[in-house]
């Protein structure tokens, strides 16, 4: 991987001095992201209300990378073409960590908000793990409580005051009976086998990195559907990095794809996960949430965690399959409860659906400026 970015970075150098003679086009707003091919999620939701204003020009990069030699090729012209409309936009808008960014400096004049990808982290990232090339060159990022401003001022290398509190606009769905319900009807109407069931949805993060490929967490769940009976059914939703699950059309369990996981969050009783930030946003729900983290030792070595998970995590800690079907029969607790509110209260800011509001609002305060 070093390699790579030591190539793209020599063929990058060659563009550069062109793209700093770019004008900075004043109501340009540029988003780029290299891991999705179409509009989703905060960017979907952005890029439709700024479109509303006719003053703003709106530009995209839109990539999803592949490891392979077109993938790379890709990639790279891809690169260049986000070093130009960067030196020229007012404001360039990110969602994962942005290698042109970082290597390049902007003018003055253009700023760099990084949107993130998750309501938050209970995993270390950013500056915080061993990486390929330091993150820097970022004005602003959002966030969702005042626990992340030093998180995330650290991990993207900008002092905390530029870590602004919105809340994520994603999430504001998910404060919304109305989409609750439409959702959680819509889906039982699709997947008929839900009804009359409890609802386990397993969605963990991934293992591994770019350069060695990502990987599945570990887990039989034929085992710990049997284990548990009919009465239950588990959904399993892969991590969007994870290619081909082995799960896919295993019989044992409902493998979703094509649904986001907060319209499946609708219909799901309780969540397994480990690492994964969706337990911040599933904590919108007040339903229990059960670690399943075998690798939990070595996982808080590298990359590391932002939080203590045997004292904070919302809800059981299991390291085996046998004490996650022991949790799962277990049930919710008043503990549990607990727990939870504790965890909410500290991950999350805005509980009202208003946060897309509030960065369409940052946005136009930082067009503003002279």
């Amino acid at each position: 991987m070093k390699i790579k970015a030591t190539i793209l970075t020599i063929i990058l150098g060659i563009f550069y001095p062109f793209a700093l003679l770019a004008k900075v086009h004043r109501n340009r707003i540029t988003f780029i992201s290299l891991e999705h091919a179409n509009l989703s999620r905060d960017f979907k939701l952005l890029y439709d209300r700024l479109k509303q204003d006719t003053n703003y020009e709106i530009r995209t990069v839109l990539f999803k990378f592949e490891p392979s030699f077109w993938g790379n090729l890709k990639y790279g012209l891809a690169c260049i073409r986000q070093l130009f409309l960067i030196q020229s936009s007012r404001l360039v808008i990110i969602d994962y960590n942005n290698f042109v960014v970082s290597r390049f400096p902007h003018k003055k004049k253009v700023k760099v908000l990084e949107l993130w990808h998750a309501t938050g982290a209970l995993k270390q990232f950013g500056n915080d793990v061993d990486r390929d090339y330091v993150i820097h060159n970022y004005d602003y990022v959002i966030a969702n409580s005042d626990f992340f401003k030093p998180l995330y001022a650290q991990a993207f290398n900008l002092p905390e005051s530029h870590v602004k509190v919105t809340g994520i606009p994603n999430n504001d769905k998910i404060f919304k009976e109305e989409f609750i319900e439409q959702t959680r009807k819509r889906l039982l109407e699709k997947y008929p086998m839900l009804k009359g069931k409890k609802v386990l949805m397993y969605a963990p993060t991934f293992r591994g990195r770019i350069s060695t490929h990502f990987r599945e967490a570990k887990i039989d769940l034929a085992a710990v559907h049997k284990k548990l009976g009919e009465d239950y059914i588990i959904i399993y939703k892969a991590h969007p990095l994870i290619a081909n699950s082995e799960y896919e059309g295993n019989p044992n369990v409902l493998f979703v794809k094509d649904e986001l996981i907060s319209s499946l969050f609708c219909v799901t009783d309780v969540l397994i996960s480990d690492y994964s930030a969706i337990t911040i946003d599933w904590m919108a729900f007040n339903k229990p949430v059960v670690a399943y983290v075998p690798d939990l030792k070595n996982y808080a070595q590298k990359p590391g965690l932002t939080i203590d998970y045997a004292k904070e995590f919302p809800g059981p800690v299991v390291r085996s399959e046998k004490g996650l079907v022991r949790a799962l029969k277990a049930g919710d607790s008043e503990n549990g409860r607990q727990k939870r509110a504790v965890f909410t209260k500290k991950m999350y800011k805005y509980c009202d659906g208003e946060s897309t509001n509030r960065v369409v609002q940052m946005i136009d305060s930082i067009m503003d400026e002279s």
